[in-house]
């Protein structure tokens, strides 16, 4: 059984100025930044993420949301969740873990995992060390890179997001579990990874909910709503347990996002619209 330990949560709503939207993507579901450079992830042109079609492709971009490469990695199935070590860029491809020299975009890992059709988000623990969600076999694993292994860290229900730091897994659930992974019941949590794995409950809020990023003493997390045309960002203080939500029901599809601290834009891809938009999170501070 689960510990869950939950604090209260006030609830407020911040404004946000979309400084731009940048269109061309087939089913855009997560952003990762190296250096100048953005790269988006992209399913395919049928929102279809456990379908082996080769369709999937990673896209190429600058911080201002120019493409320079729409098809900087193709060939892919359904790439999802991205992780970046040196320069060796990590894809999460339905049932395996891909790695590619973002020199040359050729092919450098691989490494398949038997039991899932689902594998969602990654996050990197050290130079040999991912962490990454099934969210069809309730689960999150730990990949040793170095030995090409993978072991299951703990169970957790539908397992989407995840964001490492400092000891701490932060997840997020995009439903209540495998076989009910739409019923917007998914919640956020953190995870001791030094004190066996206690799972502390974050907000009392459930959703459809995906990418999460702590910056700072706040911790980001990706709602859908529901699977039509709303999605929002809501906010954690882990100092003062409020909680926040970023901007209206205006993100169609909010997936896997990234928050590049040097200039404090989020980037959040538009899963359904296709869409990544480009947000200002210094206006209305």
């Amino acid at each position: 059984m689960r510990k869950i330990f939950l604090g209260l949560l006030f609830l407020m709503t911040i404004g946000f100025c979309e400084t731009k939207i940048i269109d061309g993507f087939s089913s855009p579901e997560s952003v990762i930044i190296k250096g100048e450079d953005v790269y988006v992830s992209n399913v395919g042109e049928k929102l279809e993420p456990s379908t082996k079609d080769a369709d999937g492709f990673i896209s190429k971009l600058d911080k201002s949301g120019s493409i320079k490469q729409l098809r900087f990695i193709k060939g892919l199935n359904a790439p999802k969740g991205m992780g970046i070590i040196q320069n060796i860029l990590y894809v999460a491809d339905v049932d395996s873990l891909k790695g590619f020299d973002l020199l040359n975009q050729k092919e450098v890992f691989s490494l398949s995992f038997k039991e899932t059709k689902f594998l969602n988000d990654i996050t990197v623990k050290d130079s040999k060390t991912l962490f990454v969600s099934s969210s069809d076999k309730d689960a999150i694993y730990e990949v040793n890179l170095e030995k090409e292994t993978y072991k299951k860290l703990l169970d957790f229900n539908a397992a989407n997001g995840l964001y490492y730091d400092d000891g701490i897994l932060y997840a997020s659930e995009l439903g209540s579990s495998s076989k009910n992974m739409f019923d917007a019941k998914g919640r956020l949590y953190k995870i001791d990874l030094k004190n066996d794995n206690k799972l502390s409950l974050l907000s009392q809020y459930e959703g459809v909910l995906d990418g999460v990023q702590k910056v700072g003493n706040k911790v980001y997390v990706s709602d859908w709503v529901n699977f039509k045309n709303s999605g929002i960002i809501r906010i954690i203080d882990l100092k003062t347990k409020q909680e926040s939500v970023l901007g209206t029901n205006s993100l169609k599809g909010a997936a896997d996002f990234i928050i590049d601290k040097k200039s404090n834009k989020l980037y959040i891809p538009q899963m359904i619209a296709g869409k990544l938009s480009i947000i200002d999170l210094t206006v209305g501070e």
